[in-house]
């Protein structure tokens, strides 16, 4: 019986020397990548123990769909294999959206020593729409294009306007007329 209770004993403090890891998101999560351009936000997570203490070396996958919008990452595949580094973190290097648009998720997994932790980061592919920066430099372009060619008519008229742009009678008031731009006469 002693013998069963010190086995029992050993493999308990064997379980409890393996390191029990968590994935924690750092960057990328819910992020909206563009499809058009091919660039998004790549992924960032921190593995941490029981003691919420960073963890080095941890092994960490990344794996995003293999159908629909999903993307690739800096080697051309859809999984990308790293190591935390010495502050618990790993980074999913080189994510390339592609063209389908859509929400998808990436599924993280850590190991380290017979310990697995698993996430998943929500990310969208998305074409943006014509921004309202780019709607207001057309119309800029398009008033200084009148303006311009406002300007070219005037200087080949020489200035002058055929007809008054207001008379003054000797009672004072102001007769309208066409307007006319150019120097003072």
């Amino acid at each position: 019986m002693y013998r069963i209770c010190a086995l029992f004993l050993a493999a308990a403090t064997l379980a409890s020397a393996e390191p029990r890891l968590q994935i924690v998101v750092v960057e990328g999560q819910n992020a909206i990548n563009n499809s058009k351009a091919r660039t998004g936000r790549e992924p960032v997570i921190e593995v941490r123990d029981e003691n919420d203490a960073p963890v080095a070396g941890v092994v960490v996958t990344f794996q995003a769909p293999g159908t629909g919008p999903s993307a690739i990452f800096g080697t051309g595949d859809p999984t990308f294999i790293t190591q935390t580094d010495t502050a618990g973190r790993a980074i999913a290097r080189g994510l390339k959206p592609n063209s389908s648009t859509g929400p998808f998720q990436i599924r993280v997994t850590a190991s380290l020593s017979g310990a697995t932790a698993s996430a998943t980061i929500e990310q969208t592919n998305a074409v943006p729409s014509e921004s309202k920066s780019s709607s207001k430099k057309i119309l800029l372009i398009t008033l200084l294009a009148g303006v311009a060619a406002g300007g070219a008519a005037a200087a080949l008229h020489g200035g002058k306007s055929s007809t008054a742009a207001a008379t003054s009678t000797s009672s004072g008031s102001i007769v309208p007329g066409s307007p006319a731009f150019g120097p003072p006469h």
